[in-house]
């Protein structure tokens, strides 16, 4: 008997563990897909069911503006609550009966910026809904004084696009199609030094030096150049998708004009865009964005066929100074000159005095300023 209960008893056990095994081999998948299916459940589902009454889409506003932001919502759902969203970044809780609330536009970037509002119905639904806004500064530039500290000779031939000052020797770059150049110039002694003469179907613009080379972007044909600062060998070339007016090195990056209110600030390894800035001042985005120089973080820019620079911050695009340079050459030089054609054009910093080196396409004469 002991051994006939001893096989009994190990059949039993052996049945046990099989049991068990079958229990936790089954329940294993059952939870599994009782928690996805819990998981699944959870997810709002997306409706059609408010829009936005307030602000209208593009509308225009300033920093510091009270706006009001209302929603309405379909009968048919009723709300529990809402969210109201600024560039994705929550600014109100709305309880069940709240359809609006009042904000401030805090400074930032110029341009299109979003406003969102979610709202949460009964039954697991959500709904929502979205549109930009325009927002400027809400305050004129500063405007900026200077005094003139020098005034250089000019080659007349030269239809200035771009300038840069650099370790004693200035750079210019000049435009019109079988005249655009690249000059490195000795300015205290008024001598040429080196010169590159772009092909016949190019028109040249801006300039700007990175590192060891210089940068030369053209007007219509979507195609840079770039040469050995030392050697002035012209080395490669690299595109963009753009037109190009303007160009400048804001520490590891270039800045580019398009003669737009943009500015596109670009990697000058892959020459891929980074990002884009909408430039606006209190009166709203200001056009024609010409030749461009970095001067202590901020971007200075001709604006084409006026009398005055900008003065541009490039986190947000927001013009916070202005330099007007009416009357800078003699009655008896301007009548020379195409009035239409020939204007101020051409920014260089000389790091070492502290000042800006200024010109114009064609003009006479090159100004330096202590600008305050």
């Amino acid at each position: 008997m002991s051994g006939a209960w001893k096989i009994i008893n190990g059949w039993g056990m052996a049945l046990w563990l099989c049991a068990t095994l079958l229990l936790a081999c089954n329940g294993r998948p059952a939870r599994k897909a009782v928690a996805e299916e819990t998981r699944e459940d959870r997810s709002p589902k997306a409706i059609k069911s408010i829009q936005i009454a307030s602000p209208a889409r593009y509308d225009t506003c300033r920093f510091h503006q009270e706006i009001r932001i209302a929603y309405a919502n379909d009968r048919r759902y009723p709300v529990d609550s809402a969210r109201v969203l600024y560039n994705n970044l929550v600014i109100a809780a709305l309880d069940s009966a709240a359809r609006e609330v009042t904000f401030k536009i805090p400074p930032g970037r110029c341009g299109a910026n979003s406003i969102r509002v979610i709202a949460f119905h009964p039954g697991n639904r959500q709904g929502s809904a979205s549109l930009p806004i325009i927002v400027k500064p809400d305050a004129p530039p500063r405007r900026l004084a200077f005094e003139i500290v020098k005034s250089y000779p000019h080659d007349v031939s030269a239809s200035t696009q771009g300038l840069v000052y650099h370790e004693g020797f200035l750079y210019e770059g000049t435009g019109i199609l079988g005249e655009s150049t690249l000059r490195k110039i000795d300015l205290e002694r008024d001598k040429l030094l080196d010169m590159f003469s772009l092909g016949n179907e190019y028109f040249g613009e801006g300039i700007a030096i990175y590192r060891d080379k210089i940068y030369q972007i053209t007007w219509m044909s979507r195609k840079g150049f770039i040469y050995d600062l030392r050697t002035f060998r012209q080395e490669s070339t690299f595109s963009y998708s753009t037109e190009g007016w303007g160009v400048t090195t804001a520490g590891d990056q270039l800045v580019m004009s398009d003669g737009t209110n943009q500015l596109h600030f670009l990697s000058p390894v892959t020459f891929s865009k980074i990002s884009s800035v909408d430039v606006y001042d209190h009166r709203g985005p200001v056009h024609s964005l010409n030749e461009l120089e970095w001067i202590d973080g901020r971007v200075w820019a001709n604006v084409w066929l006026t009398d005055r620079i900008v003065v541009i911050d490039p986190a947000t695009g927001a013009v916070v100074e202005e330099l007007y340079l009416p009357n800078m050459l003699t009655p008896g030089e301007k009548v020379k000159l195409n009035a239409k054609e020939d204007v101020l054009n051409g920014i260089a910093r000389v790091p070492e005095r502290g000042t800006v080196l200024i010109t114009g396409k064609h003009w006479p004469r090159m100004f330096e300023l202590k600008v305050k």
